[in-house]
């Protein structure tokens, strides 16, 4: 049924898949440099509390970056686990979404909106933030095509463009 669901969309163009291990390695790294921010801010803050220390500051800027480290070490790390055989299948009439366990067939129509929050710098590029396309579907769901994703950029130009043409 999803092969002749998938074959409705028209020719073939291009296999996106996602490395999920590249993902999963940003993910234990993050996740140690924010714990690392954490351990150097729990001394400086208890010192603050307990001496009235004036290195308030510094302490919220260390807290500021371990919370950044953790919530993008968990966040990467529990997409790492849920995405397992992550592909994006771009096809002429519309994408195929694949990963273990779920296939999504989806005619550009079946597509509400596309919207882009990628970040292209060094550390967005290293992080995966370069791509950040949120894929709004009709039905309420969405996908999210990252930077981890091969050739990510490229899809989400085809995938803005085509959902452009195709909106009512």
């Amino acid at each position: 049924m999803v092969r002749e669901a998938e074959r409705a969309l028209g020719v073939f163009i291009s296999n996106h898949p996602t490395d999920n291990a590249r993902r999963g390695r940003v993910a234990i790294g993050v996740l140690l440099v924010g714990l690392a921010f954490a351990a150097a801010a729990t001394p400086m803050t208890f010192a603050i509390f307990a001496e009235r220390a004036h290195a308030v500051r510094l302490t919220g800027l260390l807290w500021g970056a371990a919370l950044i480290g953790i919530y993008g070490g968990v966040s990467n790390g529990l997409r790492t686990l849920r995405r397992h055989g992550e592909i994006f299948v771009l096809r002429e009439q519309g994408l195929v979404y694949r990963r273990t366990g779920e296939t999504r067939v989806l005619p550009w129509t079946a597509i509400r909106g596309v919207v882009e929050r990628g970040q292209d710098h060094a550390l967005g590029r290293l992080m995966g933030w370069d791509v950040h396309t949120v894929i709004r579907i009709r039905d309420g769901g969405r996908l999210l095509l990252t930077g981890y994703t091969e050739d990510a950029a490229r899809l989400a130009i085809a995938i803005r463009t085509a959902v452009a043409a195709n909106t009512p």
